[in-house]
């Protein structure tokens, strides 16, 4: 099998902030060629993605997607001021690098307007969902897998932690901003598919937010599907659910890209 290259690239974002990234062409690019694309997110949100292999960017390039990995603003290795936007900046100039990285690719001629999906897990789950509440013009569809969905649980559920603090400095202690910028409270807004994938014993991101972000599309009529993976945790080391998810996921972008 061919191994598919991958490429650092830097954007500039609507603030002409410079925003590093990395992109996973398929194993067949033609130079000059739009594919169909996926903006995949990072979880942390303060991590990072590195130039090396991401199991999920070399999947989907290999079944003929270009995959895009923006360090947008709060990831780490680019100085306190750039991590540090992070800090209780969930659905702001976060959300909108991934708006502007979408727009840089298509810009570039490596994909077209309308063969974009956004997927990721955990922040990137929430990074997703969010994308579609905030511009929802931009993506065909979103998967989440173990993403957050409602930033007031999050607040809420932390008085059980000893780190309770930490948590609630990191998304922020104003529960109407928080409210704002929760995809849950926005279920009407939702125009594209979404597909919902959670362990149930997930202890990081309690799969009570996928749950409830399925039921309140489905009552809003929205296209929606939501697999919940039995005792599965915050991530997939169970090799038979990695499989599933990624296959999930494929039939998924396959349906509304291809």
């Amino acid at each position: 099998m061919k191994k598919a290259k991958l490429t650092q690239q830097l954007y500039t974002a609507r603030d002409k902030t410079n925003i590093e990234g990395y992109i996973t062409f398929p194993a067949d690019y033609e130079k000059g060629k739009a594919y169909p694309a996926i903006v995949l997110p990072h979880g942390g949100p303060m991590a990072r993605d590195y130039a090396g292999f991401d199991y999920w960017s070399e999947f989907f390039s290999h079944h003929g997607y270009l995959v895009f990995q923006p360090n947008f603003r709060g990831s780490s290795g680019y100085g306190f001021s750039f991590e540090n936007a992070a800090i209780g900046g969930w659905g702001e100039a976060m959300q909108d690098d991934l708006q502007d990285a979408a727009n840089w690719l298509v810009e570039q001629g490596y994909t077209e307007k309308d063969k974009m999906c956004i997927a990721g897990g955990s922040y990137g789950g929430y990074a997703s969902l969010m994308a579609l509440v905030k511009h929802p013009d931009t993506f065909q569809c979103a998967a989440s897998f173990a993403g957050v969905a409602d930033l007031n649980y999050i607040y809420y559920q932390a008085r059980n932690f000893t780190n309770k603090d930490i948590v609630r400095k990191q998304i922020g202690t104003d529960r109407d901003k928080l409210a704002r910028v929760s995809p849950i409270n926005f279920a009407e807004k939702f125009t594209k598919p979404v597909l919902l994938i959670h362990g149930s014993q997930d202890s990081i991101v309690s799969v009570r937010h996928s749950r409830e972000m399925a039921e309140e599309l489905e009552d809003a009529d929205k296209d929606v599907k939501y697999i919940e993976l039995e005792d599965g945790s915050h991530y997939l080391v169970y090799q038979p659910y990695r499989i599933r998810t990624l296959q999930e996921m494929l039939v998924f972008f396959n349906k509304h890209l291809m």
